[in-house]
């Protein structure tokens, strides 16, 4: 749990892309888009992510 709430920023990047499968699933949009927004989501949060030996996450 402490893990989740130092990486807060690729925590949401994961509940969006969960959000957007689920939105496909239901209908709500388009294959094509779900995988445009989940590309665009999963870019930002390897961009935000840190290395866990690196920057304040390691104990």
């Amino acid at each position: 749990m402490e893990n989740i709430i130092k990486n807060w920023k690729t925590t949401v990047a994961g509940i969006i892309v969960g959000s957007v499968a689920v939105a496909v699933a239901l209908g709500y949009i388009t294959a094509e888009v779900g995988g445009q927004i989940t590309s665009v989501c999963i870019a930002l949060g390897l961009i935000a992510s840190k290395d866990g030996n690196k920057t304040g996450v390691a104990n």
